[in-house]
């Protein structure tokens, strides 16, 4: 077994006995949603969870990744099968509690309004740990509270693992509950005012609070309804999102998305989709990908990245083959993988002061590396999630 294998089993054991609850039975609250990552603060050993439904799809992705690998080589598939499963049951748990979150009496359903995490302060026990910063806990008891709501980032980060999962995954059950959770978080997304006008935009219904306005979401509205077309089978356009004018302002956005120096999670959001879609604009999405990311990596050497958002590229031709193209050379993934930090630290305290790894582990995550004044200890699902491309795309 080579170092990165014996790593991959170090970190792998340790996401899910350090950084997440798991029982398995997804439907328990808190159970099988990791946090992004821990830190010693004001109270002791913290678990910080944020954006709990984006990190959400990234787990998946690692275990529909995880779940290919093993059967290719070979190896019992079980374990990961039954945890997969559980993390796809979580984004129901999420949306049936979200309406008693705002103290709502109706009876609960699944409608596409969902939680981003349901950790609460006294989960601390079962955690091991001191402290606990979520979106749930930061956010309880407030009647005008958003910050543990619906977005269109969080969907982005769950399309990812969707897509892998409904590809990988020999599961029809998994198929099907996968494709009904992307029509729920799309519909989510989808809003008709009392006059009967649509819009893209984000209303609790609780409330009727505005949680994200139509100019937010209404640029990637196209895109939004094609992946949530392909991965539930069903037609969700919605209002006028399949009119060519939409389809040319994807198009657009792709294209332009460098025109703001600071683009960070928006950059993000739209190759990701890009990358599901298949839909580079020139006939070849993998090159398109690997130019723009080559691109941002110029654009922003404050971010210290070699190849940013390395997981992307390899994403697309795991979803839609690798004839054909002109691959990355290995060995820049396997630079990536060799220099991350086995015990997963962004941040060490030597001789009392604080000591950052190196880049390109010097940030919070692959996944968002201008999170990189982070300290503690990530939870390595980039380095499993890239592993497992890397291998599915250049292994034997």
């Amino acid at each position: 077994m080579d170092k990165n294998a014996i790593k991959y089993e170090q970190l792998r054991q340790r996401l899910r006995e350090e950084f997440m609850y798991y029982t398995g039975d997804g439907s328990e609250r808190g159970t099988s949603l990791p946090m992004e990552r821990r830190y010693v603060g004001k109270y002791g050993l913290t678990g910080y969870w944020a954006d709990g439904t984006w990190w959400q799809g990234h787990y998946v992705a690692l275990l529909a990744t995880e779940y290919a690998r093993l059967k290719r080589e070979g190896k019992p598939t079980e374990a990961t099968l039954k945890e997969l499963r559980c993390a796809i049951e979580v984004y129901n748990r999420l949306d049936l509690n979200a309406e008693k979150f705002w103290k709502s009496d109706s009876i609960p359903q699944l409608n596409g309004f969902y939680l981003r995490d349901d950790i609460q302060r006294s989960d601390t026990t079962r955690m091991h740990l001191d402290a606990i910063s979520s979106d749930y806990a930061s956010n309880y008891n407030r009647p005008n509270a958003t910050g543990n709501t619906p977005s269109q980032d969080q969907a982005w980060g769950s399309y990812i693992g969707f897509a892998l999962a409904q590809k990988l995954v020999d599961d029809p059950k998994l198929h099907q509950e996968i494709a009904e959770i992307s029509c729920r978080m799309v519909k989510g997304m989808q809003h008709v005012d009392s006059a009967g006008r649509t819009h893209w935009e984000i209303v609790n219904p609780v409330n009727g609070m505005m949680l994200q306005r139509e100019s937010d979401i209404q640029w990637l509205q196209y895109a939004h309804a094609e992946i949530g077309t392909l991965l539930s089978a069903q037609n969700l356009h919605f209002g006028k999102s399949d009119r060519g004018r939409w389809r040319s302002m994807w198009h657009f956005v792709q294209n332009n998305m460098l025109m703001a120096k600071d683009g960070n999670f928006r950059w993000y959001g739209i190759l990701a989709m890009t990358a599901i879609l298949n839909d580079g604009g020139n006939g070849d999405c993998y090159a398109w990908l690997v130019k723009t990311c080559d691109k941002i990596v110029k654009k922003r050497p404050d971010l210290q990245q070699t190849l940013i958002f390395p997981h992307l590229p390899l994403i697309n031709l795991v979803l839609y083959g690798k004839e054909g193209k002109d691959l990355v050379p290995r060995t820049l993934y396997d630079a990536y993988l060799d220099s991350a930090p086995a015990d997963g630290a962004i941040t060490k305290i030597i001789d009392g002061k604080s000591v950052r790894t190196p880049a390109p582990w010097n940030s919070g995550s692959l996944f968002c590396p201008w999170h990189n004044k982070d300290i503690g200890d990530a939870n390595m699902i980039d380095f499993l999630l890239l592993y497992n491309l890397v291998e599915l795309i250049y292994g034997e």
